[in-house]
């Protein structure tokens, strides 16, 4: 069971954590570039969209976790049944029980295997979600304030870049110029 929630909290805390944008600080380049930096996770836990997809999977995680262990206490209860009735019970009625306490821990198994399914779906959308919010929302920034690169200090990554700053042909030239392609032999 305490796997169970482990898991159940964790994918929780996975859909709150694997999607994000945040505001920070920004930095002046001596070229007149401006970079900004966002911390992903402040606006995971202050924004409006942050804080709902947060309750929601905590709401999900209770829900998931409430029915795993309504299933774990009525095996329990099959298990303590059969237990105490053991030498009243036919040797047909014990194993009746000892059949119900095998399906409902298969039962068990697909509860768990189903939160975890559900959970996974629901991380999937609720990152689809806070992109819809957030994308737009970083390409804003940078169009009114000017920025030329967005970075995110929670996913490390970039979020935004200005064309003008892609400096991808000018490297594929040094890296040519560099490393010459091999010459072909020719087959006289």
């Amino acid at each position: 069971m305490k796997a169970m929630n482990w898991v159940l909290r964790g994918i929780a805390l996975a859909i709150v954590l694997n999607v994000g944008v945040a505001l920070s600080a920004y930095a002046q380049l001596a070229d007149d570039r401006k970079i900004a930096v966002i911390n992903g996770d402040r606006v995971l836990m202050e924004s409006s969209i942050g804080i709902q997809v947060q309750q929601e999977a905590q709401t999900a995680a209770t829900d998931w976790d409430n029915r795993i262990r309504a299933k774990q206490l009525e095996i329990e209860t099959l298990i303590a049944q059969a237990e105490q009735q053991q030498l009243t019970l036919t040797e047909e009625a014990l194993a009746r029980i000892q059949n119900n306490v095998d399906q409902s821990q298969v039962d068990l198994q697909r509860l768990q295997d189903d939160a975890q399914r559900a959970m996974t779906r629901m991380s999937e959308q609720a990152q689809t979600r806070i992109n819809e919010q957030l994308v737009p929302a970083v390409e804003q920034l940078a169009a009114e304030d000017g920025y030329d690169l967005i970075l995110d200090t929670r996913m490390q990554g970039i979020l935004y870049f200005s064309t003008a700053i892609d400096a991808t042909d000018r490297y594929i030239a040094l890296v040519n110029a560099n490393n010459p392609p091999p010459q072909q032999e020719s087959h006289r």
